[in-house]
């Protein structure tokens, strides 16, 4: 599957033929400069990808902020920090009325959650099968399940920290759960070719359907590596 590529509001678009090879591009909608980034990358005539905000957490959302985002016409929401369904579905009703405020088609609007990077959704009993219609994938962040815990991402000897990998399970198994796609952050540091191969082949081969990506380099690692293609 096409990976997801997270840009924030400095960085420019990456090249058409690049942004043909992702299913979307993800812009943090709390950053400063994130409205205009949003509103130029919809009005490109060449943009052959999605285009979706970073929101969240849920807790901190209303329905004035989505307003704005949903007037800049993108293609979907990544709701960050994630806890289980209950996050869900507060989103769920909060895009329905931008939604209606906005004149748009209601469930027009996709719904990806960041899930298992915060310790509550890793030790949720709650299936997310069910929680809204517009849910369609989960984001595995290890980088901030480890930060969220105060630990590394991988220890001094070379290991994965056993949250990190009790979380990864997680998303995968809730991602099968509810009959959605998986999606797993390739981290800020993998910027050799040889390592997004790696991390590339180790996603697929552990349930994940694709990559989330951190920047327009892995875009090119990738399909230097031979793993990424143009309308793949």
């Amino acid at each position: 599957m096409k990976p997801l590529l997270y840009l924030t509001s400095a960085e420019p678009l990456p090249a058409p033929d690049r942004l043909s090879a992702i299913r979307a591009i993800v812009v943090d909608a709390t950053n400063a400069g994130a409205m205009q980034m949003l509103s130029a990358a919809a009005e490109k005539p060449d943009r052959s990808c999605g285009l979706f905000a970073r929101i969240g957490p849920a807790e901190d959302l209303n329905e004035a902020d989505l307003g704005p985002l949903l007037s800049s016409r993108i293609e979907g929401v990544v709701l960050a920090g994630c806890r289980g369904p209950a996050d869900i579905q507060k989103t769920d009703v909060m895009l329905k009325v931008a939604e209606a405020a906005a004149g748009l088609e209601q469930g027009k609007t996709a719904l990806l959650a960041e899930y298992a990077s915060v310790p509550a959704s890793v030790l949720s009993p709650h299936p997310l099968a069910g929680a809204s219609p517009r849910l369609s994938a989960l984001i595995f962040d290890a980088s901030a399940l480890a930060e969220a815990c105060g630990l590394q991402r991988v220890t001094e000897t070379g290991d994965v920290p056993a949250v990190v990998r009790l979380g990864r399970a997680t998303a995968i198994l809730r991602a099968r759960e509810a009959a959605i796609t998986a999606y797993e952050m390739f981290p800020a540091d993998a910027l050799d070719e040889w390592v997004v191969r790696r991390l590339w082949t180790n996603s697929l081969e552990n349930g994940f359907s694709g990559a989330a990506l951190r920047s327009a380099q892995q875009i090119e690692l990738l399909a230097a590596a031979g793993v990424l293609a143009a309308g793949r």
